[in-house]
């Protein structure tokens, strides 16, 4: 006689939830509001939110990130370029070392820059060579974040745009966001954003 007792049945007799058949992938079932049943996607659980944020002051249209990143205010003095200077240069600018596969959901925050003057934000992926010196070649993930200061006591509200499940990184891949200036012009500006990283490996 088969037992009435799921703890005690073999695996082979085990049925899979409601609906597990036409459930998308990467989702888990979950009950909602309503206390129904329901398959959510499982991204909250692969999803990861990195603070970045600074003080930039500069006269020049150079991208720039802190001379060492990491997840505390910092100085954006450090001209970035494509490709980097050299190794050395991308693992102190880089604000994330990705671990898995992934893609950059959102990106945005709050900035407050000089009056009149633009801003502009962008997210860079590129991939480190153990063992090398070598420059590393940096693509751009998403659009570019744009935004005119209204003062150094105004707050400004910016996001990237195109960004989303095909602006991927790869396991090894180090992030690097930059901020310049629109114009050669004087330009202050002090940001706190965050980058959202959903990872698609687990």
């Amino acid at each position: 006689m088969a037992s009435n007792e799921h703890s005690s049945l073999d695996n082979s007799q085990l049925h899979v939830p409601k609906d597990f058949s036409t459930a998308s992938a990467n989702t888990v079932l979950t009950k909602n509001g309503s206390n129904a049943l329901t398959w959510a996607d499982d991204n909250l659980r692969r999803t990861h939110f990195v603070r970045v944020n600074g003080f930039f002051s500069q006269s020049t249209t150079n991208e720039y990130a802190p001379t060492y990143s990491g997840n505390s205010t910092h100085v954006w003095d450090t001209v970035v370029t494509d490709a980097t200077a050299d190794a050395q240069d991308a693992v102190a600018q880089a604000q994330l070392y990705c671990l898995r596969d992934g893609y950059i959901n959102a990106f945005g925050g709050v900035v407050a820059a000089t009056s009149a003057k633009t801003v502009n934000f962008k997210i860079y992926k590129g991939t480190p060579v153990d063992e090398s010196a070598a420059a590393i070649d940096l693509t751009q993930l998403g659009s570019t974040a744009s935004e005119v200061g209204g003062g150094n006591t105004t707050t400004d509200v910016f996001s990237a745009g195109g960004l989303g499940s095909t602006q991927t990184f790869s396991a090894g891949d180090i992030i690097i966001v930059t901020i310049s200036a629109g114009a050669a012009e004087s330009t202050t500006a002090r940001f706190n954003a965050t980058m959202e990283v959903v990872y698609t490996e687990d």
